[in-house]
């Protein structure tokens, strides 16, 4: 076994060895106060300028690229939560916001505003066409919506006149942009001519919501796919089915032509990319670096290499001929939802959308570093221990692990978030050191206390237990609440803990006898988040309301405080001194308040909920995770 593995690692260094792995360095200034920024977001999307020199990465932003070097060239990033752009060869980008309302058309070499906002009705897939400068949005009822680029006129709506009335799940043009293919039903794809408006055809035969098409460079081919794992091939002139590639493809996500019309590109959900030859549906090759779901393939300008991006945010180009992996930029673009800080602030523990615990050293706040990546199972929350030793993280069998930090990285590997290295980290350290079974569903929210010496999960099963964080033994089960545990916080000295519940109360208990202390009832919802203050005499609630809660611990009245949120605080935080309360509502506003003076110091308006935040390096920073981005925030007075 051990001749097997040394073998495995001598093959894994020599493909290091002769890959080049190219880091691009963000060098764009961030908005203002923002330190520094941790992942892009998932990925929406990846294309490429008409010209073939450009690759663009859709997240939080529009991240550009060199197509030649993967070199980053340009951020787009007051453009948040995009999930499609083109690049039309006189503006350059056009990107989508979240809100499905409008279209904003950005020029990235000078992309401190957008050149124009186009007003529409809410869509759900976009696409743009380079020779006619035409922009399409799909939307519901059957609808889908044509506007000159550069005017930002409405010429066409496309609505089907019968009684179907459904989602537009896909759109492409025609390489003339004379046609446009719309996937408009659950086996459905419909043919407009784009000048008069017409409803030319209807072409049937997917099982599923028809979600990518893509023509041909000459239009004689339409590409599809749906959720049948199958790509349908149909001929322009005839418009009927003519091929169907099929094969070991588990949920293709992303479809592309070559210019040249020779290859089709099939991005899987297991990572894999499956090259198909156009005119005889015979497979060529299958690319398999990928560990994630494909995000986007692409070819660019010569046909001979392809690009393509992963859920978990790697960037690779491909040499298509020969099947090589010739450059990868292994940036982290995944999504965050949780992060926990160590005591002293220099490490930071992240989950990712796929539940997977990231470890960055943020001794340097302007440059995060990760560490290592832990390979688990499906992690819902993750905590640090007091020494900075252990992370905790509950997962959906119902149990909480304990993971040793205490893992030596080979020093080529730092600062790397590469997929492959997974696997065989995962030898070293998927195994953890303590296990905490006995919740009978789903564990909702776990904490360290402050003296490491115990360790608490609250539950939907309506309970909060206490854990023995050197045996793994249960101490205390608390089992007053009526609904789900859903947040909970130690207090400074670890002689008390406060849980709060889906049933709208705080409960105070002794953490040593597991006494019952208080009830703080009535706040009208349930507990989203609490905190004790540094010097442990107050509890602050953030309970699904506009209002912000503020307890006296010892007799358990209301501090009255301002109320001047009008949407529902769902996160906030203490600063270490006390002498701060940072607090975010359920649409990113967050406020930063001086507690003695109950003064609002400062306002951040990030644009989608806060999960948690957290303060470090003696509140000098703020940090919170928004939209699937972990922010470091400078709080030093102006």
């Amino acid at each position: 076994m051990k001749n097997r593995l040394l073998l495995i690692l001598i093959l894994f260094w020599i493909t290091r060895i002769y890959t080049p792995i190219l880091i691009a360095q963000e060098t764009f200034a961030p908005p203002k106060g923002i330190i520094a920024q941790i992942g892009k977001g998932s990925v929406g999307d990846v294309l490429h300028s008409a010209d073939g020199t450009r690759i663009g990465i859709i997240s939080t932003g529009i991240w550009i690229y060199d197509a030649t070097t993967l070199q980053l060239t340009s951020v787009i990033r007051n453009a948040p939560r995009l999930y499609n752009s083109g690049f039309p060869p006189d503006i350059n980008v056009i990107a989508r916001s979240d809100t499905f309302d409008y279209l904003h058309i950005w020029d990235p070499d000078t992309s401190s505003q957008p050149l124009q906002d186009i007003e529409f009705v809410a869509g759900i897939c976009f696409t743009y066409n380079p020779e006619t400068g035409k922009i399409a949005i799909g939307s519901g009822e059957s609808t889908t919506r044509i506007w000159d680029a550069k005017t930002g006129k409405l010429e066409r709506t496309l609505q089907r006149t019968d009684e179907t009335e459904t989602l537009i799940h896909s759109i492409a043009f025609s390489p003339d942009g004379t046609r446009l293919a719309a996937g408009d039903g659950p086996d459905t794809i419909s043919i407009w001519d784009t000048a008069t408006a017409e409803h030319k055809h209807e072409l049937k035969g997917h099982t599923n919501d028809v979600k990518n098409m893509a023509f041909s460079l000459d239009g004689s081919t339409l590409a599809s796919i749906s959720g049948d794992s199958n790509i349908f091939l149909w001929d322009t002139q005839t418009w009927q089915q003519i091929s169907t590639l099929t094969g070991d493809m588990t949920g293709i996500e992303r479809i592309a032509y070559s210019q040249d019309g020779e290859l089709l590109a099939a991005g899987c959900a297991d990572g894999r990319i499956h090259l198909w030859d156009a005119n005889t549906g015979k497979l060529r090759k299958i690319l398999t670096a990928h560990q994630s779901r494909i995000s986007a393939v692409v070819f660019v300008k010569d046909s001979r290499t392809l690009v393509s991006c992963s859920k978990h945010g790697t960037l690779r180009k491909w040499n298509v001929n020969t099947g090589e992996n010739t450059l990868s930029v292994e940036n982290d673009y995944d999504t965050f939802s949780k992060f926990a800080l160590s005591h002293d602030g220099k490490t930071l523990a992240a989950l990712s959308e796929f539940s997977t615990p990231y470890l960055f050293d943020i001794t340097v706040p302007t440059s995060p570093k990760l560490i290592k990546r832990i390979d688990t199972r499906r992690a819902g929350n993750i905590a640090f221990s007091p020494d900075g030793e252990t992370i905790a993280t509950e997962e959906t069998d119902q149990t909480a692990y304990l993971w040793d930090m205490n893992i030596d990285i080979p020093k080529h590997l730092n600062g790397l978030l590469t997929e492959i290295d997974t696997t065989l980290w995962g030898m070293k350290i998927d195994r953890p050191k303590l296990s905490f079974k006995g919740h009978t569903a789903q564990i909702a929210c776990i904490a360290f206390s402050p003296d490491g010496k115990t360790f608490a999960t609250g539950g939907f099963d309506n309970t909060l237990r206490l854990w023995d964080t050197t045996t793994g033994k249960v101490k205390k089960i608390l089992e007053r609440h009526e609904g789900w545990v859903i947040s909970l916080a130690f207090s400074p000295d670890s002689k008390m803990i406060a849980s709060g519940s889906e049933d709208a109360t705080i409960r105070l208990w002794d953490t040593n006898t597991g006494e019952e202390k208080r009830v703080i009832p009535e706040h009208g919802r349930e507990i989203a988040d609490i905190a004790f203050s540094p010097d442990g005499k107050t509890i602050a609630a953030a309970a699904y309301a506009p209002n912000i809660y503020l307890w006296d611990v010892d007799t358990g009245k209301r501090q009255p405080f301002p109320n001047t949120h009008p949407r529902s605080i769902v996160a906030l935080a203490f600063s270490p001194d006390g002498k701060l309360l940072a607090i975010a509502d359920v649409e990113g506003v967050m406020k930063i308040y001086d507690v003695s003076g109950k003064k609002l110091l400062s306002l951040f308006d990030i644009g989608s909920r806060v999960e948690n935040l957290e303060f470090v390096m003696d509140g000098k920073i703020l940090v919170s995770v928004c939209g699937g981005v972990i922010t470091l925030w400078d709080m030093t007075p102006p």
